[in-house]
């Protein structure tokens, strides 16, 4: 029987900030865009530097299924069901409101609409419940939110 040596992968700021600290062994670096095949799933690993906040922020497609395991992105306070169907547009916008902890970086809106060009179909989410509903509308939504809320903070005088 084969041993299986796992071997721990991350992008370059996390492999240089806390990973290569905490591995038994050397982690791999990995590459924006780049494609993990683990037993059958296809799994992309895409860069969102400061998207939703931190430089280290990323979000992982598993190209089989089709879902996106969005990270912080839609963090909602809701103690909701583990899968919705409904908005969580709303909820994200709602929790923003109190913690204030997305980047509002030009790049958000943009970072965002490009996620909803993978056409997930669930929106895995880390805070809250994961969502089933029309989830590349739920990102343009956030997307244009972002917008929105950019915009503003630039009317606002200093």
């Amino acid at each position: 029987m084969a041993v299986i040596r796992p071997e721990p992968q991350t992008r370059m700021t996390g492999c240089l900030v806390s990973l290569s600290d905490m591995a038994d062994r050397p982690p791999r670096v990995l590459s924006n865009g780049e494609v993990i095949d683990i037993g059958g799933k296809r799994i992309r690993y895409i860069d969102t530097p400061h998207v939703p906040h931190g430089r280290d922020a990323r979000v992982i497609y598993e190209e089989n299924g089709q879902p996106l395991f969005c990270g912080d992105l839609f963090t909602h306070l809701v103690n909701g069901p583990a899968i919705t169907e409904h908005d969580i547009v709303g909820p994200a916008l709602a929790a923003e409101d109190i913690f204030y902890d997305t980047s509002q970086e030009p790049s958000i809106a943009p970072t965002v609409r490009s996620l909803a060009d993978l056409a997930p179909r669930t929106l895995a989410l880390m805070h809250g419940s994961s969502y089933v509903g029309d989830a590349v509308a739920a990102l343009l939504d956030l997307a244009g939110a972002y917008s929105r809320l950019r915009a503003a903070i630039a009317d606002v005088p200093a």
